[in-house]
């Protein structure tokens, strides 16, 4: 049960779209318990604001990447009651295409289905919260007290500037170590290579110690497994 109310500037899922995957359901074959079923489980999916393309994907049968990404999935997923206790979080690093995105919502998946709060974002849906004032307080109590956070797209671009480290990075860093303390996990995607090496002054220091002591770092360097043959 969340002990929040969900705050709509987090959530980027059209509402037509999730009405059409409802009414899929009603129409389909399936008996009304497993109607019912799939229904909350489709409301929870975009309620925690994952987005629709992978809804319907598996990484046990859609994911054909980097076999290390998969093992780390199944490794996160095989015990969520610990991994959630201990507050388990890491941080993907890798080039697109790779399955980052993919590893990250399938595990909000199984923890949506285990009953747990979850919310994906990128880091571009966070940028509008922190720079709106009538909108931040009740997302960032959001962002530091959901089960289950994913910030996708956390990379340099956001950090380019003196002004953007300190604006960005330091209410990155007051909801990352909120987090950290209470034993949340939180799973970051990032293009970066060296993220870290992003942050400026005292913020790379504080932030550096932060991700080295709370976070595991997952380097991935594959081909994007989309243009495979």
């Amino acid at each position: 049960m969340l002990d929040f109310v969900r705050c709509p500037a987090l959530n980027n899922v059209p509402q037509r779209k999730l009405q059409l995957s409802l009414q899929a359901i009603e129409e389909s074959n399936d008996d009304l318990s497993t109607k019912s079923t799939k229904k909350s489980i489709i409301n929870r999916y975009a309620e925690s604001n994952i987005p629709i393309e992978y809804w319907g994907l598996k990484m046990e049968r859609d994911f054909k990447g980097e076999p290390r990404m998969l093992n780390k999935y199944n490794e996160y997923i095989l015990d969520l009651k610990t991994t959630y206790f201990n507050g388990t979080s890491i941080c993907f690093s890798g080039p697109h295409g790779i399955g980052k995105t993919f590893l990250t919502t399938s595990i909000l998946k199984k923890a949506v289905q285990k009953g747990y709060s979850c919310l994906y974002l990128q880091m571009f849906n966070i940028v509008p919260i922190l720079t709106n004032y009538n909108n931040q307080e009740d997302a960032i109590r959001e962002l530091t007290m959901v089960d289950f956070l994913t910030i996708d797209e956390l990379d340099i671009r956001f950090f380019s500037t003196e002004a953007s480290n300190q604006l960005y990075a330091k209410s990155f860093e007051n909801i990352f170590r909120t987090r950290s303390q209470n034993k949340m996990p939180t799973l970051i995607c990032t293009n970066s290579p060296n993220l870290v090496e992003s942050f400026t002054g005292a913020l790379r220091e504080s932030i550096g110690s932060l991700f080295a002591n709370k976070i595991e770092m997952v380097s991935v360097l594959a081909e994007d497994y989309r243009r495979k043959s």
